[in-house]
């Protein structure tokens, strides 16, 4: 056996963890064993370096006879193994995230970069060895996808939980005391013979690593122009795929590659750049507190408010700090609809200057703009842009009695019966953003979906 680095003893006997999003997809799967194709779970597999390399760990670490054959395809394993049986023993599987978090979430994010790179690195390995008709496809690409588990399993060998001593990393030497298939590790290997395929290899790792510091590193053509030579294309050409191929992960990862995908860097311009120099901070420099962002806790509480089955006043009120904390609206009001009198009354009200939407009785029996609102769940965002057509559709109740120019308001409906008016503006002199409006909605929406949870109690307004 192979002389492993004292941060891998470990993993000697220990399982890899696995991410957490790859056991939700196995969960899924296990409802639906029996019409579960290889094919499927793997391509789950492969969108996860630490899950491929223990399945591959499991599948060559076994006892083997002379006619054993090494396994270096992911389907190929999983077919050894079973379908149900890979289910049921990755169902139950230890995560990433119950080893990492919540102590260790800067190390976590980093994590996350080299998971990127990872995925990122399997899929033009594959793209480029499919090119250039390479009889060991899988081979290709399950090492481009493991190839940072050195970076990986240091990251995951600084948890406390582990009681590691040493968060060194030799994942070569691993991988032989697994018995990996010689393929995948001479491809992993410093000094495995330079064919077409190891040269890729080599040059597509190394580029993924320069590209993560910014496109204009100076190693980056050199990379680029040996790919193209293995390849028999422009280098522009292996510059296209390289970033179509990145581009297209980040935008199925969304939001949360914004700060690891190398993507970032791409829409920066050629030309000269200054030298990076290290800012010190000032010893009487005060720190930057970031505050929690109060419009998300507001929308969360009331959102858990709803699933609770809190009562409508507690629901409203809740509605109401919404607009109020988060969106710095400075007069808002709750119309309830009394269908005896078919008129809206004022019932929550709160801010400054807000006498007359106290005293606010709207009739509904003639044709305005709230008698629209609560014919069907809408909005109106009264502006500067919009009131010529809107001012004449007002009630001249409403007019009189709170005066404002530009303002907020959306219907409150329980099922298909409307309950109200939510209302908000800014004070008599000031105008609602954009901003203002589109959360003010989303608060709306919000609250009558937590009244519908409670729509079978007595209102309590």
């Amino acid at each position: 056996m192979a002389h492993v680095a004292s941060g891998n003893q470990h993993w000697l006997s220990k399982p890899l963890p696995i991410l957490q999003s790859s056991r939700n997809h196995i969960i899924g799967m296990v409802r639906r064993a029996d019409r579960i194709k290889p094919a499927e779970i793997a391509e789950v597999v492969l969108q996860d370096p630490l899950l491929a390399a223990q399945l591959l760990r499991v599948v060559n670490h076994r006892n083997k006879t002379s006619l054993s054959a090494d396994i270096s395809s992911i389907e190929s394993a999983i077919l050894l193994i079973g379908v149900v049986p890979f289910l049921d023993r990755f169902a139950r599987h230890q995560t990433i995230e119950s080893i990492m978090l919540p102590a260790m979430q800067q190390e976590y994010s980093v994590l996350l970069k080299w998971l990127f790179h990872a995925q990122l690195l399997r899929r033009l390995a594959k793209d480029f060895a499919t090119q250039r008709y390479d009889s060991k496809v899988d081979v290709v690409q399950v090492s481009a996808l493991i190839s940072p588990l050195d970076q990986i399993l240091a990251l995951l060998n600084k948890a406390s939980n582990l009681a590691l001593s040493d968060s060194t990393s030799d994942t070569l030497k691993l991988f032989q005391a697994w018995d990996y298939p010689t393929a995948i590790l001479d491809l992993l290997s410093v000094m495995a013979e330079p064919t077409p395929r190891y040269a890729l290899h080599k040059a597509l790792v190394s580029l993924m690593s320069s590209l993560d510091k910014g496109w204009w590193q100076p190693e980056i053509p050199a990379y680029l122009q040996t790919i193209a030579l293995i390849l028999g294309q422009e280098v522009g050409d292996v510059w296209r795929t390289v970033t179509k191929f990145m581009l297209r992960l980040t935008h199925q990862l969304g939001d949360q590659s914004a700060f690891y995908s190398s993507a970032r860097w791409l829409a920066m311009q050629p030309g000269d750049w200054p030298v990076p120099h290290v800012v010190v901070a000032k010893p009487e420099a005060t720190p930057v507190v970031i505050g929690k962002d109060v419009l998300v806790e507001r929308m969360q509480a009331l959102h858990l408010a709803g699933m609770q089955g809190a009562p409508t006043n507690q629901v409203m009120s809740l509605a109401i700090k919404a607009i109020a904390d988060g969106l710095g609206m400075q007069r808002i009001a709750f119309a309830l609809f009394i269908a005896a009198e078919n008129s809206l009354r004022s019932r929550y009200v709160q801010g400054r200057d807000a006498d007359g939407l106290r005293q606010l009785i709207l009739p509904l029996e003639e044709m305005h703009l709230f008698t629209r609102l609560l014919q069907k769940p809408s909005s109106i965002w009264l502006n500067s842009g919009n009131a010529s057509q809107y001012q004449a559709l007002l009630p001249s109740e409403f007019r009189e009695q709170v005066q404002t120019d530009s303002f907020c308001a959306m219907s409150i409906f329980v099922g298909d019966k409307p309950l109200g008016i939510l209302y908000a503006d800014v004070g008599d002199q000031a105008q609602v953003s954009d901003y203002q409006y589109q959360h003010f909605k989303q608060i709306s929406t919000l609250t009558s979906r937590a009244l519908a949870h409670n729509a079978r109690r007595k209102l309590a307004i």
